[in-house]
């Protein structure tokens, strides 16, 4: 989840991700040097499954996102941003497509 300047935001839409009903997974939000409460916001969500990360500099949209796929560890990549809000099947939804159609490499809901 790439933010920069979402603190009305981003709570809601962490909450959107945590509530999943498929709940293994890392949330890896990456902070591309907000000014305003997004950070303050993020820290204050106590769920071990989520990582923030802040940027040095600000990379802007595209190389924040690169940055995330360099910093990922799981088998799959499930992307929103931080103003949005995501159905509770999700992440299930994908997975089960992924796990079930070894030939697609990429799926979208929208």
């Amino acid at each position: 989840m790439p933010t920069y300047n979402v603190a009305p935001y981003v709570k809601e839409a962490i909450g959107s991700v945590l509530r999943q009903t498929y709940a293994d997974f890392e949330l890896l939000v990456i902070d591309d040097c907000s000014t305003d409460d997004t950070v303050v916001v993020v820290r204050g969500i106590d769920d071990p499954r989520i990582r923030l990360v802040q940027n040095e500099s600000n990379l802007g949209l595209a190389d924040n996102l690169n940055r995330g796929l360099s910093l990922v560890t799981t088998e799959y990549v499930a992307r929103m941003d931080g103003d949005d809000i995501a159905e509770p099947d999700w992440l299930e939804t994908g997975i089960n497509v992924l796990d079930s159609c070894p030939e697609i490499d990429i799926c979208s809901f929208g």
